[in-house]
C-alpha cells in the first residue's frame, strides 16, 4: 500500500484478491461495506487522499468473503474505526418498469466493467445490477437502492444523451436538464427499469477516525 497522485480509481477482484489504483478511502470503504459513495461519511480527507493498495488471500474467495477481508484490513492498515448508522434522507429507488427489462444476461466470460462519459453513455459489460448501482450514485450524487430483484451479470448500452436535445429548448439559454432527469428517461426507455426519488431510511458506514499515513505492508 502507498500513496498515489491524482488519476482514475480502478478495483479489480480476482478469485483470491483484491487490487485498488488510485483509490480514495471512501472509494476502499463503500467496497468494503457493499454501500455506495454516498453512503459513507467521515473527515474531508476521506474523498481526497488517495492511495493503492493490495489485498491478496490465501486461498480462492467468494467476492463477500474478500470483502470482510478488506474491513479487517482499512481497520489494520489505517487504523479505521466505523460504525453503521441509519439515517433519513433523500435517495432513489431503481426498481424494474412494468414490461420487466429491456436486456438479457451477458453469455460471455472475461472481467466486468462500467464506463460513463460526459455525453451521459453508460456501458456497463459482464456486471451485476450493484456495480449499475453504484454508478447511478455518482450520477445522481445521492444513494441509490436496488429493488429490481435482478441477480445476474449484464451487458448494457444506455446512450441517455440523445435525450438531451429533445429535453432542451434554446429558450433554456446554457442551462443543460438535470442529469437526473435525462438518465431516469433513459433508464425507463432503453432499459425498462423506473428510478424513483424519494426520502427514506438508508444505512450509513461512519468513519469516526482514520490515520491519513497508513501502516505498510
Amino acid at each position: 500500500m502507498g500513496q498515489h497522485g491524482v488519476g482514475r480509481e480502478t478495483i479489480q477482484v480476482g478469485p483470491d484478491s483484491v487490487t485498488m489504483r488510485n483509490a480514495s478511502l471512501r472509494t476502499m470503504t463503500r467496497w468494503a461495506y457493499h454501500v455506495t459513495e454516498y453512503q459513507v461519511t467521515g473527515p474531508d480527507w476521506i474523498g481526497t487522499d488517495r492511495f493503492d493498495l493490495t489485498a491478496k488471500a490465501p486461498v480462492p474467495a467468494t467476492e463477500d468473503q474478500l470483502r470482510e477481508m478488506m474491513q479487517t484490513l482499512l481497520a489494520d492498515r489505517f487504523k479505521m474505526t466505523s460504525h453503521r448508522q441509519t439515517k433519513e434522507m433523500q435517495a432513489f429507488v431503481l426498481q424494474v418498469g412494468k414490461g420487466g427489462p429491456k436486456f438479457k444476461e451477458s453469455g460471455s466470460g472475461g472481467e466486468s466493467d462500467v464506463t460513463a462519459d460526459k455525453n451521459y453513455v453508460l456501458t456497463v459489460a459482464r456486471t451485476p445490477v450493484a456495480r449499475l448501482v453504484e454508478t447511478l450514485a455518482g450520477i445522481f450524487r445521492a444513494p441509490v437502492v436496488d429493488q429490481t430483484g435482478l441477480t445476474g451479470k449484464y451487458d448494457v448500452v444506455l446512450n441517455a444523451g440523445k435525450y438531451l436535445t429533445e429535453m432542451h429548448s434554446p429558450a433554456d439559454g446554457d442551462n443543460r436538464p438535470d442529469p437526473v432527469a435525462i438518465v431516469s428517461r433513459g433508464l425507463q426507455e432503453e432499459l425498462g427499469l423506473r428510478v424513483e426519488g424519494k426520502r427514506m431510511p438508508v444505512d450509513l458506514v461512519v468513519i469516526e477516525k482514520a490515520e491519513k499515513a497508513p501502516v505498510e505492508n
